[in-house]
């Protein structure tokens, strides 16, 4: 399964190519998106926040005083992957006018989402893992807040523990994310099917949540991944904020397993 991470509030994914066309065209992009910066205004504050130590990852969405705004996913696609790549050059010691290529490639559609509610028994296909959260990643940032409105809606228990729950600084996004991304993944998979997640059940399960290779394989390695790229990202997500994320999406994995009810 090829590398992730699904949406947050940059609405970018992480395995988005890093390639960066130059100055004038991130200036274009940045205007568009809403951005009150400059290429040039960028590149200082990616190079003091490269020398702090800072992840990447918690500095973008500060270029953005609101939600940014997209014409389409793939022009999404195009600001992310030129500020990833105007990052990887001045972590490598490049400056921002450097190189930049004259054509930049577009990156592949996401693979078609199967038709909702098509899956049987109680685990999620791999396939269907991959195209959600990829669909996911492409979607342009008020879609994704739709999403987002709508998990909260019909799973109001789930997210209300999730906001209780002891989460640590450092892997908070990054937990907050896979629950949202597994719940529409269920979603996507068993449609009506899928239950709402009761709190005494994630209360119970928490204390010793199965593990999630057990019960959803494609689901867990889909989570490994995407902790493994966290965990080389930023060296403040250390071994002990991993455990608690683990705990928690081995507990919301439980629960979402455990809601899908068996075909009528």
């Amino acid at each position: 399964m090829s590398r992730r991470r699904g949406p947050s509030r940059t609405g970018a994914a992480e395995g988005l190519p890093p390639i960066y066309e130059g100055p004038e065209a991130l200036d274009a992009l940045l205007l568009r998106a809403g951005s009150p910066h400059a290429a040039s205004e960028v590149a200082a504050i990616f190079g003091r926040a490269i020398e702090a130590g800072e992840p990447r990852g918690s500095i973008i969405p500060t270029l953005f005083p609101d939600e940014p705004r997209f014409g389409s996913p793939d022009e999404a696609r195009r600001l992310y992957g030129n500020l990833f790549g105007l990052w990887a050059r001045l972590a490598a010691g490049l400056g921002p006018h450097d190189d930049a290529p004259d054509v930049v490639p577009e990156p592949p559609p996401p693979p078609p989402l199967p038709e909702r509610g098509v899956a049987s028994g109680t685990q999620l296909p791999s396939d269907l893992v991959e195209s959600v959260w990829k669909h996911l990643a492409a979607m342009p940032p008020r879609e994704v807040a739709r999403r987002r409105d709508r998990y909260m809606n019909v799973q109001p228990d789930l997210s209300a523990w999730l906001d209780d729950v002891p989460l640590p600084e450092a892997g908070a996004l990054a937990a907050t994310d896979l629950v949202f991304e597994a719940w529409a993944m269920f979603d996507q998979a068993f449609a009506e099917r899928l239950g709402a997640v009761e709190w005494k059940g994630l209360r119970a399960l928490f204390k010793e949540p199965p593990p999630p290779e057990a019960l959803q394989p494609a689901l867990a390695a889909y989570a490994t991944e995407a902790l493994d790229t966290l965990e080389d990202e930023d060296d403040a997500f250390d071994a002990a904020a991993r455990a608690q994320v683990e705990r928690i999406f081995a507990t919301v994995v439980a629960g979402l397993t455990q809601a899908v009810r068996e075909p009528s």
